[in-house]
C-alpha cells in the first residue's frame, strides 16, 4: 500500500527547529479524548479521584493530573479545564474505554454525568510567539504541552490559519529533548508516576485522599522506585535506534530499555528517552537485537524522581 503522507525534507525540519528556538511555534493538536463531567457533584467527585487538588485549577488554564489504580499504578495522564460549570478531561484517545470505566466505577449516588466530547480542531502556541501581537491578547486555554507555557486556541480563530504549523517530527523532537513522557511510549498501565517524574508536575502531596494516594505518599516518604526515566544522547555514527532496545552495562548486564528517539535536525544530535535501573551507571549501550551490535549512549538528564 502506498502512503500519501508528505515527507518533509531534513533541511526544512532543521529550519523549523531553528525558528522554534528563537521565535516559538505552533502546531495542530493530534486526536484527543475529551470527557465532559457535568452535574452538581462533578467538581467534588473528580477532585476525589485525581492526584491534583482541583481547587488550584485557574480560570482559562489546564491542570495536569493523573488518575491511578488503588495500587498507585497509572490509569491515565490527564489535562483538566473548566467549560462553564462543567469540567473537561483530556487524555490519550486509546484510553477511552479504560478511562470511562474508571470514572464511572465510583459514581454511586453522585450527581455526575459523563459524556464524550468531539474535540474541535485546536492549535497550540508556545514560546516567544505568545509575546507578540495578536497572540499576546488572544483568549484560549493555557496549557504546558512541551515543557513550555503555551496556549490552546481554536483552529478557526481569525488569523490562526496563517500560522506556519510545525511538522509532527519537529514536535516529537521537542517532546523528547524536553523529557516529556507520552502514553504508549514512556507511559503505560503498569508504571508508577514517579518513575517518569510525573510526581513533579501531576501530583499534589498536600491534598486529601484519592485512589492510590497511600502508595504514592509511601514512595515519597520511605520508598523509592526501581527505575527512572532518562534522557540520552547517542552517537550519530552508532547506527539506527528503535523503541524497546535493551540497555546494557559495560559488563553485559541488562539495565533498562529505550522508549523513543528523535533527531535534532538543527544540530544533528540523536536523543532518546528510556528507563534505566536505579544505580546503573555509564558506560551504557543500546543493544541491536538483530545484529547484536552495542551502540554507546550517554545520560543527559534524569527525569524520574
Amino acid at each position: 500500500m502506498i502512503s500519501d503522507r508528505v515527507v518533509t525534507p531534513m533541511h526544512e525540519l532543521a529550519e523549523q527547529l531553528r525558528r522554534v528556538r528563537s521565535e516559538g511555534g505552533a502546531f495542530l493538536l493530534p486526536l484527543r479524548l475529551l470527557i465532559r463531567l457535568s452535574g452538581g457533584d462533578a467538581f467534588r467527585y473528580l477532585n476525589g479521584q485525581i492526584t491534583r487538588d482541583l481547587g488550584r485549577l485557574e480560570a482559562g488554564a489546564a491542570l495536569p493530573a493523573c488518575i491511578l489504580t488503588p495500587k498507585g499504578k497509572l490509569c491515565a495522564p490527564l489535562l483538566i479545564h473548566r467549560v462553564g460549570d462543567d469540567l473537561l478531561v483530556e487524555s490519550d484517545p486509546r484510553l477511552e474505554e479504560i478511562l470511562m470505566a474508571r470514572l464511572e466505577r465510583y459514581i454511586v449516588a453522585d450527581d455526575v454525568n459523563l459524556t464524550l466530547e468531539a474535540p474541535a480542531p485546536t492549535i497550540h502556541l508556545f514560546g516567544k510567539l505568545l509575546e507578540e501581537e495578536p497572540w499576546v491578547s488572544v483568549p484560549g486555554i493555557r496549557a504546558t504541552r512541551l515543557g513550555l507555557p503555551g496556549l490552546d486556541i481554536p483552529a478557526g480563530l481569525l488569523g490562526a490559519g496563517e500560522l506556519p504549523l510545525l511538522d509532527q517530527e519537529v514536535i516529537e523532537t521537542l517532546r523528547i529533548e524536553g523529557g516529556i513522557p507520552a502514553w504508549g511510549s514512556e507511559l503505560g498501565e503498569e508504571m508508577l508516576p514517579p518513575e517518569a517524574g510525573l510526581d513533579r508536575t501531576h501530583i499534589d502531596y498536600d491534598r486529601g485522599c484519592y485512589p492510590g494516594q497511600e502508595v504514592i505518599s509511601r514512595l515519597k516518604s520511605i520508598g523509592r522506585v526501581n527505575r527512572l526515566l532518562r534522557l540520552f544522547e547517542v552517537s550519530s555514527t552508532s547506527g539506527p535506534l528503535a523503541p524497546g532496545m535493551i540497555l546494557m552495562s559495560e559488563e553485559g548486564r541488562e539495565v533498562g530499555s529505550l522508549t523513543s528517539h528523535a533527531t535534532q535536525y538543527d544540530t544533528g544530535a540523536i536523543l532518546a528517552l528510556g528507563y534505566l535501573g536505579r544505580g546503573a551507571q555509564e558506560p551504557l549501550f543500546a543493544l541491536d537485537p538483530l545484529t547484536g551490535e552495542k551502540r554507546p549512549l550517554s545520560i543527559i538528564k534524569t527525569l524520574g524522581s
